[in-house]
């Protein structure tokens, strides 16, 4: 037992440095190490590496927020502000501009559903940098009821870039609670 405790006393520090002994033995060993390392961390065995300060392709990123208030004749092109954040891991949703950051690049899902005011209307868009990639046409105007609409859209980003809901068409008029924009990373 002795034996052994010497042993990992002697071998572990220099299994966790960056100097690699030129011995065959540990070498095998700390390459080893790092191999199970790995294997553990990609089973999920643990929640990142030890020395992973920084975003990596296993961060999670997710966030869902929702309206705040009602919303009433947004302009086109203005953008949805959703105001109540019940989700934001990695930290990429900012509830002050409505706009997520990809904290890292990938492959994200985006969904939004809008309830519009009664008798209102919301012709919405999912926007990346600047530009519209999808489009959601929530129109109850002739019927003068809520109406609800939904739309999930798979965007390819990277770090960096900048998503939001605007509006593309017409002033648009959302019921608070109900309208909500998540998204999270595959």
């Amino acid at each position: 037992m002795f034996l052994v405790l010497f042993v990992l006393y002697m071998v572990l520090p220099w299994t966790f440095s960056d100097n690699v002994s030129t011995k065959p033995g540990l070498k095998i060993f700390r390459d080893e190490f790092k191999s199970v390392t790995a294997a553990c961390l990609d089973l999920g065995f643990a929640k990142k590496a030890c020395n992973s300060g920084s975003y990596t392709e296993k961060t999670v990123v997710a966030f869902d927020v929702r309206l705040k208030n009602h919303v009433n004749n947004l302009a086109t092109y203005g953008r949805v502000i959703f105001g109540t954040v019940d989700l934001n891991e990695g930290k990429g949703y900012n509830p002050s501009n409505g706009i997520f950051t990809a904290p890292v690049s990938g492959m994200y899902v985006f969904d939004w559903t809008t309830l519009t005011q009664r008798g209102k209307l919301a012709h919405t868009s999912l926007v990346v940098n600047g530009k519209s990639k999808s489009w959601n046409h929530c129109d109850d105007s002739i019927s003068k009821t809520f109406s609800s609409c939904s739309k999930m859209a798979v965007v390819k980003l990277k770090q960096g870039d900048k998503v939001w809901i605007g509006v593309f068409s017409s002033p648009a008029s959302m019921y608070d609670t109900y309208t909500s924009f998540s998204g999270y990373k595959l």
